[in-house]
């Protein structure tokens, strides 16, 4: 069997889950690698041989954005020095900034409302005590490995595996779809998780101005249906699709004919990755998007267009509503651009390059120790 052998404990699903364990651990299984991911609360590890298996077959656990709450630290400690004592790694993967000091405020505002400024600070907390009694960590972008480098020591490797997407399975999911009937001949549409209305702002100004120039055209927002994007225009213009399942959602984009990806020029979102580009694309748009973060993965003019006032956002998605042949050949350049340089087939051995330095790393220190 290829590279080490680790297995990942996940939790309830999510676009997270699915980006940066399921998909690349199940391709890496494909071509031989010994990459497996279990519900954390599965009953089999509750087995008295669970942990004699784990040391016999396992290099590594790998923790995706887990934590343990403040009065389960010890328990935290004792679970990762049994991990240890059997000779394995742990290692912690996290692909958004849920660190710095800020993260409860956006927290509080967009995905997690229902709970307290107090108890955000509190969860940012827990989170850094895990990532402390890790061996390594996995993250997703060059921005945010700066980021979790602050907190942790310097001898703990942060390694940058960046997403990628995997591109058979998205396009059959994305075929699995048909347009909704209430659809109008062409779209312009974004889709997405909550966040904050600075984000999309340009877009919503420049939808509302097209409305009026365009009275053929519609308007799709998925996933979050954000007021401001909404309320943007007539009601009677907008196919509102409400949030989906990790499997379900990619099927949806084939309402989206001219897809959105706007994000405001902040740390937070400097920190993520570009996969909305992706998905519209191989949903079959083509995209306008920001140049913060999308720029670094797309050509104004040949792949995509780039916009970031109000003014610039009308006027490339009025030249994309009026040029069918502009849109098939953004489309068609992003498209391959993604096969060629973003596709999970082609960058999926990072994943275990990663483990295997972190493993190194780790048994390099324990030798010293001993």
């Amino acid at each position: 069997m290829n590279g080490p052998r680790v297995l990942a404990l996940t939790g309830e699903e999510s676009g997270c889950v699915l980006w940066r364990v399921w998909q690349p651990y199940t391709e890496l299984q494909r071509q031989g690698y010994g990459a497996w991911f279990r519900d954390k609360d599965d009953p089999e590890m509750d087995t008295p041989e669970w942990p004699y298996l784990a040391a016999t077959r396992l290099e590594a656990i790998v923790l995706p954005r887990f934590s343990w709450d403040a009065r389960d630290q010890a328990i935290a400690r004792r679970w990762v020095r049994s991990m240890h004592n059997a000779g394995l790694a742990v290692i912690y993967e996290v692909d958004d900034d849920v660190f710095t000091p800020q993260i409860g405020a956006r927290q509080h505002a967009t995905t997690e409302q229902e709970k307290s400024l107090e108890q955000l600070e509190q969860d940012r907390r827990d989170r850094i005590a895990a990532i402390r009694l890790c061996d390594g960590l996995t993250v997703s972008t060059h921005e945010l490995a700066a980021v979790v480098r602050q907190y942790v020591d310097p001898d703990i490797p942060v390694m940058v595996v960046p997403n990628a997407i995997d591109v058979a399975w998205f396009r059959r999911a994305v075929r699995a779809g048909r347009r909704d009937e209430k659809t109008p001949r062409l779209t312009v549409g974004w889709a997405g998780g909550s966040r904050f209305p600075e984000d999309l702002q340009p877009v919503a100004e420049a939808w509302g101005n097209l409305a009026q120039r365009y009275p053929h055209v519609g308007f799709v927002v998925q996933g979050h249906l954000a007021d401001v994007l909404v309320g943007a225009v007539p009601p009677e213009r907008v196919l509102r699709v409400p949030w989906l399942s990790v499997a379900e959602y990619p099927r949806a984009l084939r309402n989206i004919d001219i897809g959105c990806a706007s994000v405001a020029d902040k740390h937070f979102n400097r920190c993520k990755t570009p996969i909305k580009l992706w998905e519209y694309t191989l949903g079959g748009a083509a995209a306008v998007v920001s140049p913060t973060l999308y720029g670094a993965v797309s050509s104004d003019g040949e792949d995509a267009l780039i916009a970031e006032t109000a003014c610039e956002w009308e006027a490339a998605l009025a030249r994309l509503i009026e040029s069918r042949e502009l849109r098939r050949r953004l489309y068609r350049a992003q498209r391959r651009r993604i096969a060629r340089e973003h596709s999970l087939e082609r960058n999926v051995l990072a994943w275990p390059r990663a483990w295997a330095q972190i493993i190194d790393e780790f048994k390099a220190r324990r030798s010293l120790a001993a």
